[in-house]
């Protein structure tokens, strides 16, 4: 109750401040606090990225950056990005590159003259193994369709056809902060609507997909008499804290169990994937090579006469998942989507489509 005590009393004050200025003043506090976080935005860009991207150059001695990529850097087994050398850190983290600046801190990786960068994400993939492992059979009825996820969403949360950007926004919100383990206050805070109605919306959720809510309490009961989370590939994590008499570390602990289930089986898709696209490369006696993992996309760097056959290669790989088949002997209950750009930079790609798995650009087949 303390928390929301001063929440609402910040509120009150900050809105009596506001009260008492001129739209003169607002104005200029306005321009002040943008000018500001601009400085902070070209400062953290300068110092982490440049810099980091300069030294890593002068070190090695090439145009090239390395990283170090790896296993045992996360609990849930997704691959983190360090830079190379361990003792002198330079380089930068592919991971927390930011997408949209005004000058796209990106381009700055570029493929070899002649070759390309691609670039493939896979599509809403912790909300599908979600609606896998969970059996939510109207989540998965949403996937198989092809639709809108959080569209669909919406319009089943609000009961009508007609959706605004705000309602997809929240459907859309409602959904990550499940996988994350929050709950009406985050979703009051994020989206900055009452808590009553943030209140409504979380069990209108839990009517809509009750098959996700009937999974958390598995996980939970689960987590709670054996100290640790599973997935359905065979990973485990060891969660002591939930034998805690602090309830917050309680808390904590089955929050990050029930991610594990989702975030970790997420992972070991993707590196099968990669592990099936960099084995079919050298089988093919290929040029292309990836040349980093971010989240749950893959990047691979080709010769401009090989990208067709490479733009085929990865969407096999991530949309039909014949490795994961292999290792695992696994079929999903959704199908997988996969986002594919294709440019000379990490950061100018243009938007590739698939026509029964075959890749078109522009209109064209490549």
């Amino acid at each position: 109750m303390a928390n929301w005590k001063h929440r609402d009393e910040g509120k009150r004050i900050s809105k009596s401040v506001v009260a008492s200025k001129s739209t003169e003043d607002l104005l200029e506090a306005k321009r002040f606090i943008k000018g500001l976080l601009d400085l902070r935005k070209s400062q953290k860009l300068t110092k982490t990225y440049i810099e980091g991207t300069k030294k890593a150059i002068e070190y090695n001695d090439v145009s090239k950056v390395f990283v170090d990529f790896r296993f045992d850097g996360t609990a849930t087994g997704r691959l983190s990005c360090a830079s190379y050398n361990a003792q002198k850190p330079m380089g930068v983290s592919f991971h927390t590159l930011p997408r949209e600046t005004e000058d796209n801190i990106r381009d700055l990786f570029c493929a070899p003259p002649g070759w390309d960068f691609i670039a493939a994400d896979y599509a809403a993939m912790e909300l599908r193994v979600l609606a896998h492992i969970s059996k939510e059979f109207v989540m998965q009825k949403a996937f198989k369709s092809g639709a809108d996820l959080h569209t669909y969403t919406a319009r089943l949360l609000f009961q009508k056809e007609d959706i605004s950007k705000e309602e997809r926004q929240i459907a859309k919100t409602v959904s990550f902060l499940i996988v994350y383990g929050g709950g009406a206050f985050n979703l009051s805070e994020t989206m900055g609507i009452p808590l009553k109605r943030a209140e409504k919306i979380i069990a209108d959720y839990q009517n809509v997909y009750p098959g996700i809510f009937k999974y958390m309490d598995f996980v939970n009961e689960y987590v709670l008499a054996n100290q640790e989370a599973y997935t359905i590939f065979g990973r485990t994590r060891k969660l002591p804290n939930v034998t805690s008499r602090d309830r917050g570390v309680v808390n904590r602990a089955l929050r990050q169990g029930l991610n594990f289930t989702i975030q970790s089986t997420a992972s070991d898709i993707l590196l099968c994937a990669l592990l099936g696209i960099s084995r079919r490369f050298k089988r093919e006696h290929m040029e292309a090579r990836p040349v980093a993992t971010v989240h749950d996309s893959i990047e691979v760097v080709c010769p401009k006469e090989e990208r067709k056959e490479v733009c085929s290669i990865i969407y096999d790989e991530m949309v039909n998942y014949p490795t994961l088949r292999k290792v695992f002997d696994i079929e999903f209950d959704v199908p997988f989507a996969i986002d594919v750009e294709l440019g000379t930079s990490f950061g100018n790609g243009k938007e590739i489509h698939f026509v029964e798995g075959k890749p078109v650009l522009d209109g064209q087949n490549m």
